[in-house]
C-alpha cells in the first residue's frame, strides 16, 4: 500500500476535499446566526474541521504548502476559553496571529474569516489582507478598538464587502470607524442587542449607497430610504416597524426586491390571530397598497413567525416545527396583482440545539451563500423554491 507521502499531489488534493464532505449541513434563519455562532466559538471544531486538521499535520511540509490555499481560504478562530495569562498568550487569535507573522504570504489567501472581538490583539488587520471578501466578528466589547492609525489615508482602502458583526456591543464610534473602512460594503449583517441598535442606525447610512444585502437584528425604528442599493433587507419586525411607526413603507428604499421579516417579540407584534387564524398585523396590506408608488421592484416578502401550528400538514415533530402557511385567498389575490411574491413561515421555536456532529460552520457558510431554504414536507419545499425568486 502506497504511503500517504507518496501519492501524486491530484489524490492528495482528492483526499483533502472528502474530508470536507458535509455531515449535517441544516439551513439556518438569518435570525439564528447569532446563536449559531456563539455555538462554534465555544465548543470543539466539527468533524469536517478535525479531519482536516489531523490529514494536514500527516503530510510533510512540501504537501502543507502544496494544500495551504485550501486550508486557509476560510479561516475560523474559536475565542479563548482559557482566560489565565498563560491561555491569552496560546489563544488561537495570537496563534494565528504568529504564523502570519511568521509567513505573511498565508494571509493572501484568505478570503473569508470569522474572528472574536479579542482586546488581546487588534484584529483591524484582517480587513487589508490582499484577497479578504468576508469578516465576520464575533461577541466582545468594541468600543475600545483602536485603529492606530494616522490621518485618514486607510479610509475606504480596505477590500472587504461582506461584514458581519455578530453579539458585538459596539458603540456608535467604533461602527464608525469600521464603516470608513471598506472600499465597497455591499452586504452588511448586524446581529446587536437592542441597546446597541441604535449605533447601527447612526453609522449605517456611511454606506447607504452601496449597501446591497441588509441584516438587520434587534433595534430601533431604522429609516432606509436613502440606502438606494439595497436589493435585499432581512430585519427583525421590531426593527422595521418598531413602537409608533405604523407605516413601514415610509422607511424602505424604492430599489428593494426582496424582504424578509422576523416576529421577534410576540408580546410587540403577532402575525395570526383569532380562530380563523386570520393576519392581525397590517404591514403585508399597507406595502402592497403603496408598492407602486414607493416600492416599484419589490418582488418577494417572507414572514417569518415563532407562533405555532396544529395543522399536521404544515408541521412536523421535530423540536423547531414549521409549515408554509397558505395565504387566504383575498390576499394572495392582492399580492398576486400587484405582482408580489409572499411566503408566510409558521412554527415554535424552542431554542436551537447542536451535538458534535453538526457542522454549523457549513450550515452558516451555506446558509450565507444561498438564500436558506425552511425544513419541512417536500411540497413546501417545492413550493417553496418554485415561489422564492431574488432577482
Amino acid at each position: 500500500m502506497a504511503r500517504l507521502l507518496d501519492l501524486p499531489a491530484e489524490v492528495i488534493l482528492s483526499i483533502a476535499e472528502y474530508l470536507q464532505i458535509d455531515t449535517k449541513q441544516a439551513p439556518l434563519q438569518f435570525y439564528e446566526y447569532g446563536d449559531a455562532y456563539g455555538y462554534v466559538k465555544d465548543h470543539d471544531p466539527p468533524p469536517s474541521v478535525r479531519n482536516l486538521h489531523s490529514f494536514l499535520l500527516a503530510a510533510n511540509r512540501p504537501y502543507s504548502r502544496f494544500l495551504q490555499e485550501m486550508f486557509y481560504r476560510d479561516v475560523f478562530v474559536p475565542g479563548r476559553l482559557n482566560h489565565s495569562e498563560k491561555g491569552a498568550k496560546n489563544c488561537p487569535l495570537q496563534l494565528l496571529d504568529r504564523t502570519l507573522k511568521e509567513d505573511p504570504s498565508l494571509q493572501e489567501h484568505i478570503i473569508s474569516a470569522t474572528i472574536p472581538c479579542e482586546d488581546s490583539i487588534h484584529f483591524g488587520q484582517f480587513f487589508w489582507f490582499t484577497n479578504i471578501r468576508e469578516l465576520t466578528i464575533i461577541g466582545s466589547y468594541t468600543g475600545d478598538w483602536d485603529p492606530s492609525f494616522e490621518g485618514d489615508s486607510h479610509i475606504g482602502t480596505s477590500p472587504v464587502e461582506c461584514l458581519r458583526l455578530i453579539s458585538c456591543e459596539a458603540d456608535e464610534e467604533a461602527l464608525t470607524t469600521i464603516f470608513s473602512w471598506p472600499a465597497a460594503l455591499k452586504k452588511f449583517t448586524s446581529m446587536l442587542n437592542k441597546a446597541h441598535g441604535i449605533a447601527v442606525a447612526g453609522t449605517a447610512e456611511s454606506r447607504r449607497g452601496h449597501v446591497l444585502h441588509l441584516g438587520l437584528g434587534d433595534g430601533p425604528h431604522i429609516d432606509l430610504t436613502e440606502f438606494t442599493a439595497l436589493k435585499t433587507l432581512r430585519i427583525y419586525h421590531v426593527f422595521l416597524c418598531g413602537e409608533g411607526h405604523p407605516e413601514p413603507w415610509q422607511s424602505l428604499p424604492r430599489s428593494l426586491v426582496v424582504l424578509e421579516v422576523y416576529y421577534d417579540d410576540l408580546r410587540i407584534g403577532e402575525y395570526l390571530s383569532g380562530a380563523d387564524r386570520a393576519p392581525l398585523d397590517h404591514f403585508i396590506p399597507k406595502l402592497i397598497q403603496h408598492k407602486r408608488s414607493h416600492l416599484p421592484n419589490l418582488h418577494t416578502m417572507i414572514v417569518h413567525s415563532s407562533e405555532g401550528t396544529s395543522d399536521p400538514e404544515l408541521s412536523t415533530s421535530s423540536d423547531w416545527t414549521v409549515g408554509l402557511w397558505e395565504v387566504p385567498p383575498l390576499l394572495a389575490q392582492v399580492c398576486d396583482e400587484a405582482g408580489v411574491k409572499l411566503n408566510v413561515w409558521l412554527g415554535s421555536e424552542e431554542g436551537l440545539k447542536f451535538d458534535e456532529e453538526d457542522d454549523i460552520l457549513r450550515s452558516l457558510k451555506r446558509s450565507q451563500s444561498k438564500h436558506p431554504i425552511p425544513p419541512s414536507n417536500k411540497v413546501a419545499r417545492d413550493q417553496y423554491i418554485s415561489d422564492l425568486i431574488l432577482s
